[in-house]
């Protein structure tokens, strides 16, 4: 049997619920039997629906006639035309982020930000890409007054099909840096895929917020109106008196109030981008500057991501989830300007960088070089291939056998730096330290 998006959602609006995993049923929603590279959902749908599903979506024509089953030619298709349906009649304004580095620490700071007035939802861990969007969008309580929806890609072309699914009236672009290089072919690539959301918005007459102090955002706006946020001429919202030793503070200005002290739980001169991206955006809807300071301030990071923790013997600054050329340089940078006796890197190789992984390994060495530290750790295959007379660099194969040395090494009073890309799961050295 085959149904219209329409008719789907007449079914979809009865629990307004969605699965994708038998493992995770929520009774009365409607089973989509997405495919993998290693599993067909299309062979889960007689559970689903045993497990109290009311409908199963498939693409496999030998379902057709199995109570409960609705057959179309694509499933994932299927689920982004149901989830761009129920965006089309939703009327609440739709935040759209994307960027290199730092759009989930961004979005759950504008959220938590928006949350001291609104009820916000947003999207929830990384459920960012052709899946998770239309999952997030579907996911949507009634009560939601804004929804801030992170928007992640490797290939030029996918924020564009993502921004069309979730329609985006508001939005940013963090910033554009060296990373899925594999995918985008080039740092132009990334632009100009990161760029789509741009051209969406302005193709719709959308609000854009953007840090003016990066040249490359206000280059790729052009004359297209927007709301900035940073420290250059023309921001709304304004930062001074920076400092982040470690943890990052300083004085927040708008144009509604002068100076207010903003002491953050974050590591990183460079998350003041992305304190000051919520803070433009809580400015723009009403969100008094007392209140976003106050959400700012008790934002703590998670998931391995810009935290910073004293474990009794160390100082450790763990941003282990992900890592680029980008993001490695604006953390060495940071790392750079704190003031410490001691300080040890901890560094895992760079993921998804093609036919530039072994220049920009090299080129990460020799910044290293000329920095003051005690010793670096590395791990990965990438830096294998990378040499250096430094004696100070030690590599091991993986993960795991750096761990086991440095549980040996018992350091003590050191300021740790562990950066790295999720493969290398450097948050298992963290423990030890």
């Amino acid at each position: 049997m085959s149904k219209s998006v329409a008719e789907i959602y007449e079914v979809f609006l009865q629990s307004g619920k969605v699965s994708t995993d038998t493992r995770h049923i929520i009774p009365g929603s409607i089973f989509f039997a997405l495919k993998g590279e290693r599993f067909d959902g299309n062979k889960f749908a007689a559970e689903a629906l045993k497990k109290g599903c009311v409908q199963a979506v498939v693409d496999d024509a030998a379902l057709e006639k199995v109570e409960g089953c609705v057959v179309v030619p694509d499933v994932l298709k299927a689920l982004q035309n149901l989830a761009r349906h129920h965006r089309n009649n939703l009327n609440i304004p739709v935040i759209g982020i994307t960027g290199t580095n730092g759009k989930t620490t961004t979005k759950e700071l504008v959220a938590a930000v928006l949350s001291k007035k609104y009820n916000v939802w947003f999207t929830q861990g990384n459920f960012n890409n052709h899946i998770g969007v239309p999952l997030t969008l579907l996911s949507i309580p009634p009560a939601t007054q804004i929804a801030v929806v992170e928007m992640g890609a490797n290939h030029v072309g996918e924020i564009a099909d993502l921004c069309n699914i979730a329609r985006p009236d508001h939005g940013l672009i963090t910033n554009v840096g060296k990373a899925h290089l594999e995918g985008f072919g080039s740092f132009d690539g990334v632009k100009k895929g990161k760029g789509e959301l741009y051209s969406f918005l302005k193709e719709n007459g959308g609000e854009i917020f953007i840090n003016v102090d990066n040249l490359h955002l206000m280059e790729m706006i052009g004359e297209y109106p927007w709301i900035g946020y940073g420290q250059e001429e023309g921001a709304v919202v304004k930062a001074s008196e920076i400092s982040a030793d470690p943890l990052l503070r300083f004085l927040l200005t708008t144009s509604r109030v002068e100076k207010k002290p903003v002491q953050t739980c974050l590591t990183g001169l460079y998350n003041l981008d992305n304190v000051l991206a919520a803070a433009s955006v809580g400015h723009y809807f009403g969100v008094e500057e007392a209140l976003v300071i106050e959400a700012v301030e008790n934002y703590v990071p998670q998931n391995n991501r810009s935290q910073y923790f004293n474990s009794g013997k160390n100082q450790v600054l763990l941003d282990a989830y992900n890592a680029n050329p980008s993001s490695m340089s604006v953390a060495l940078e940071n790392f750079k300007a704190i003031h410490h006796a001691r300080k040890i890197l901890v560094l895992g190789s760079m993921k998804e960088l093609g036919s530039e992984s072994k220049s920009e390994h090299s080129r990460l060495i020799e910044t290293l070089e000329s920095m003051d530290f005690e010793v670096c750790y590395l791990t990965g295959t990438e830096f294998k291939e990378v040499s250096s007379d430094d004696k100070r660099f030690c590599w091991f194969e993986d993960t795991s056998e750096l761990r086991a040395f440095l549980e040996k090494q018992k350091i003590r009073n050191a300021l740790f730096l562990i950066k790295g890309s999720r493969a290398n799961r450097l948050e298992s050295v963290a423990e030890v330290l």
